[in-house]
């Protein structure tokens, strides 16, 4: 956990991307479990991490700060670790990619995104693949990071790692979607790891309530329930500010959003 009061600063959102994703990656990589689940894609994180990358100088100092110090704990090694590891998997909520276009095609399928067409097609537990991820036209086959932070070599293996990734479309059950799962080429290539990665997966199905994995939908409803905490510390702030001010009125006015919160002008 990081807190921190910065001033604003238009660099500021992707420095704060990268110390996020860095404590993501490592989390990641301390977890004891057998099997690991990140939110996202693999590529999502590596963009985040580049966007930090190559805008946490510009940033406020205290978060130019917090990013170096997680940099140089080893993110870029972890990450690498992620993306050969025997235990990780990326499960994305949502992906335009659909690996499952030349599966149907010349089929009377509409166009739909993987996982939508994976619900359609796939009987409970029933998995698809696994295949490799799908490219979109005009779009970069290899990935980069600036050089002075990831050298010629490392990127390379980045590179390899990222290309041997494959993808699974997984139904657990009659009630849930399929969900599109990214694996590490140790998992794919593994019949007894695919099955264990498959049967983790599907042991985190236990409510018709939940619509993903239970541990991706406890991060979502923490993640969610920061808002009410701003709230507090907003009012804490506005309070203390009132209590030392010499222009109350001024000061209140100063500290507004400059927009109205809520449609009911609380």
């Amino acid at each position: 956990m990081w807190v921190e009061c910065v001033e604003h600063s238009k660099d500021a959102t992707n420095a704060l991307r990268g110390v996020m994703i860095s404590m993501e990656i490592d989390l990641a990589s301390a977890a004891p479990h057998d099997l690991v689940m990140l939110d996202g894609s693999f590529v999502v994180l590596l963009i985040y991490l580049n966007q930090g990358l190559t805008s946490f100088r510009r940033a406020p100092a205290g978060l130019t700060r917090a990013f170096t110090a997680r940099w140089q704990q080893g993110t870029l090694e972890k990450f690498l670790g992620l993306l050969v590891s025997e235990r990780t998997m990326a499960i994305p909520k949502y992906s335009a990619r659909n690996e499952l276009e030349a599966v149907v095609e010349g089929m009377d399928v509409p166009q739909l995104d993987g996982k939508t067409l994976a619900t359609m097609l796939l009987e409970p537990d029933e998995y698809a693949g696994p295949l490799p991820i799908f490219n979109f036209a005009g779009e970069d086959e290899e990935y980069h990071l600036p050089v002075e932070f990831c050298p010629v070599e490392t990127q390379r293996r980045m590179n390899d790692a990222i290309g041997a990734l494959r993808v699974v479309f997984y139904r657990p059950y009659a009630w849930s979607p399929a969900v599109r799962l990214e694996l590490p080429s140790s998992i794919a290539t593994s019949r007894a790891r695919l099955a264990l990665a498959l049967e983790g997966v599907q042991r985190q199905f236990f409510s018709p309530a939940v619509l993903e994995p239970y541990p991706l939908f406890l991060a979502d409803r923490m993640v969610k329930s920061l808002g009410a905490g701003v709230s507090v510390i907003e009012q804490a702030v506005a309070q203390h500010a009132a209590e030392v001010s010499e222009d109350l009125e001024g000061t209140l006015l100063h500290l507004q959003n400059y927009r109205t919160e809520g449609g009911r002008g609380s």
